[in-house]
């Protein structure tokens, strides 16, 4: 079963710039005013490795990062000084403790530390490029967020149309996956004269990453599924048996183990819908503010000699 990716913030910063970044910082720091237009004779015969004795310099990484990485690297750095020169005329702040409770939101919304860490490396992200993301989410946010409406009837426009979202249910599932509708029938009508699901499970399922547990799939929320699997999963109540569905996997039949928490409620989740409604209306306005503000900045850039 594939499920999905729910973290999804305003302006990701690369990888490639996280990397430039860091050999940068190491240039500057070790090599005594390193400068874009290399005169340093230092940098020059400065190794960072070796190949049977014939060194690569500090010089020739440089060029080679710079090369690769430097122009979308700086673009992300002007940005994030556009934006941090935009924050502070506007008297804002985002603190470490802003960071740390956005970043614990997020690991309730996926279940937890170890969920949050399996979507990270599933998107080859660490937790500081998370921190990295966050901070420039939250930057945008207080100075775009004072213009987006949140008043009670957008918000529960919002939360009807968004309700999945706010759910924090937790559903404990196991399944038997099997190729065809006509063998899923099959399976569903032994299930009906009292056969064993998990011995079924073992004997019949096509998952193999589950199939020896007898078809279990541990628990999961909203949004990590797939959508067919998903709805079919939610309707069922406790112990309940699903007729045969299908996904792009092949075709299912579920039971539904057990459900922990409550069905979301608008008040109980308003503080969250204020902040989604932000959180959308601040991303429809990004781009067309961020070009509007570069459009009017006074940017040097030596790289591209503009």
């Amino acid at each position: 079963m594939s499920r999905s990716n729910p973290v999804q913030p305003i302006a990701p910063f690369s990888r490639a710039a996280t990397i430039i970044i860091i050999v940068l910082a190491l240039l500057i720091g070790g090599g005594g005013g390193y400068a874009i237009g290399r005169s340093s004779g230092k940098l020059e015969s400065q190794a960072v490795a070796s190949v049977n004795g014939a060194a690569i310099t500090k010089a020739q990484l440089y060029d080679r990062m710079v090369t690769d990485y430097g122009p979308s690297s700086l673009d992300q750095l002007i940005t994030e000084k556009l934006l941090d020169l935009e924050l502070k005329k506007a008297g804002g702040t985002v603190t470490d403790a802003d960071i740390t409770a956005k970043i614990t939101q997020l690991k309730n919304k996926v279940g937890g530390d170890d969920k949050l860490n399996q979507v990270l490396q599933a998107n080859g992200m660490t937790m500081d490029n998370l921190k990295d993301n966050v901070r420039f989410q939250l930057k945008v946010e207080k100075i775009l967020g004072k213009d987006v409406k949140t008043d009670d009837a957008t918000l529960q426009t919002y939360f009807q149309d968004h309700t999945n979202d706010f759910d924090k249910r937790q559903f404990h599932a196991r399944h038997i996956l099997v190729a065809t509708e006509a063998e899923a029938k099959a399976i569903k009508a032994q299930l009906d004269k009292g056969a064993d699901f998990a011995t079924l499970a073992k004997a019949k399922s096509t998952d193999d990453t589950n199939k020896a547990q007898g078809g279990d799939l541990g628990t999961f929320g909203h949004g990590q599924m797939d959508p067919a699997f998903e709805a079919a999963t939610f309707a069922l109540k406790p112990n309940e048996i699903s007729q045969p569905v299908e996904t792009q996997y092949g075709w299912h039949i579920i039971q539904l183990l057990s459900v922990t928490g409550q069905a979301p409620t608008f008040e109980a989740s308003k503080a969250e819908v204020k902040e989604a409604v932000i959180s959308d209306g601040v991303s429809a306005q990004y781009q067309t503010w961020m070009q509007a503000l570069q459009a009017t900045a006074k940017i040097t850039n030596t790289l591209t000699g503009k």
